[in-house]
């Protein structure tokens, strides 16, 4: 009998070490606990993404959290992205020049990307500039905060060099 409960302790202890080692940001009740414990504002859209709400001080432009991770061999990725700004085709060739001297020069964390804008409605192509961050499955809160703020801040910064009537 000493021998099957000193067996189920062991068994308890184990559990719980392994628990504990996990990584903070493994799924959507993590990051919610995040939002929370770093009093971010947010919203869940229909996809599963997290919309981090700017507050005009510590987050300066919406960031989001896609819900979804991306996957290569046993590493697991989670995008954090800000839009910056959408632009039209005739600005895309010149932006294009200036991101990429961006990302050479000043980025740490993430780098510049554009899309085409989803938007069935619209006559004119147009592009979503989107300053990413790429985080592992186990980066632990610091470096998610500073990924959220470093997304915001450039898609700020871009956005009032480009439009300075914002």
């Amino acid at each position: 009998m000493k021998g099957i409960l000193r067996k189920l302790n062991y068994l308890c202890l184990l559990l719980f070490f392994v628990s504990c080692t996990a990584g903070p940001l493994k799924n959507s009740k993590s990051l919610e606990d995040f939002f929370h414990d770093e009093n971010l504002n947010y919203i869940m859209d229909n996809e599963g993404d997290f919309r981090i709400l700017a507050d005009g001080v510590s987050i300066l432009k919406d960031v989001w959290i896609r819900g979804q991770l991306n996957h290569s061999g046993s590493v697991a990725i989670r995008e954090i992205f800000s839009v910056s700004l959408i632009i039209s085709e005739e600005e895309l060739d010149s932006l294009s020049r200036v991101l990429l001297l961006d990302n050479m020069q000043t980025r740490i964390m993430g780098s510049w990307s554009i899309m085409i804008e989803d938007n069935p409605d619209s006559i004119n192509k147009n592009y979503l500039v989107l300053y990413t961050v790429k985080a592992g499955l186990d980066s632990d809160n610091k470096y998610i905060l500073q990924a959220v703020r470093e997304a915001a801040e450039a898609a700020s910064t871009l956005e009032q060099v480009l439009s300075p009537g914002i």
